[in-house]
């Protein structure tokens, strides 16, 4: 059976998306979380850390789990909605306070406030890279940390499309390709200083996602490509005390 497909803005898609994001398998999801999460610190007690493009509170939840003081922000409400139902963490939980609707390039919180950035899979919706990489270099604290993931260039290259299923539509959102280089340059130009550049790929060992969503036929395409990449950053805003 065919399929219609709908191409939406990042801001109308994620509107729809939002009530099934956490429901359905997403193999690109399971091995960014299994990338990203063996660099998170195992205590982040005392330490704020910064969820941007938040989502459903994926990382939120694994955040407060280390303790950190958690703050979620995303532009989409209705994802919003759906982080301030997951259940209380620990201390520093997902409560109202945690979770601030607003735009990544003005980030309502105080300069040099954040010890831990995390921006996950969000990368492609932003156009103004310099801009998004200039905000968070300003609420990071020298010496801070930011984890950037997103799908890989060589991916989107391959016709790869950030897309979900709602009932029998497709709906494709719409995003800004960039090359790695591209990327890596825009954050070094203000100030963040590459620590290390995770190129991953999906394995043998994720066939079992790929059947369970359904997309079987696109496994053997996918194996051994890359399909995200994850980068480490430190932000140094006085190399005299780097």
């Amino acid at each position: 059976m065919s399929r219609s497909v709908l191409s939406l803005s990042p801001i109308a898609a994620h509107a729809l998306w939002a009530a099934t994001y956490d429901r359905d398998p997403n193999p690109l999801l399971a091995l960014e979380e299994r990338t990203v999460e063996p660099l998170l610190p195992v205590s982040m007690e005392g330490h704020v850390a910064l969820d941007v493009a938040c989502g459903t509170g994926r990382w939120l939840t694994k955040l407060s789990r280390r303790d950190a003081t958690a703050v979620g922000l995303d532009l989409s409400a209705e994802m919003l909605h759906q982080a301030s139902r997951k259940p209380m963490l620990g201390s520093s939980g997902l409560s109202g306070s945690s979770l601030i609707q607003a735009d990544c390039l003005a980030v309502p919180l105080r300069s040099c406030s954040v010890d831990l950035a995390i921006f996950s899979l969000g990368l492609g919706y932003v156009k103004d890279l310099s801009g998004l990489a200039k905000e968070l270099s300003r609420v990071l604290r020298n010496g801070g940390q930011l984890i950037l993931s997103d799908f890989h260039p060589s991916a989107q290259a391959r016709g790869w499309k950030r897309s979900f299923r709602r009932g029998e539509t497709i709906v494709e959102i719409s995003s800004f390709a960039r090359s790695l280089e591209g990327i890596c340059g825009a954050f070094g130009g203000q100030g963040f200083r590459l620590v290390h550049c995770i190129e991953q790929q999906f394995g043998e060992a994720d066939q079992p996602l790929f059947e369970q969503c359904g997309r079987l036929d696109l496994f053997p395409k996918a194996l051994g490509e890359a399909a995200i990449f994850v980068c480490v950053f430190r932000c140094v805003k006085d190399p005299a005390i780097d």
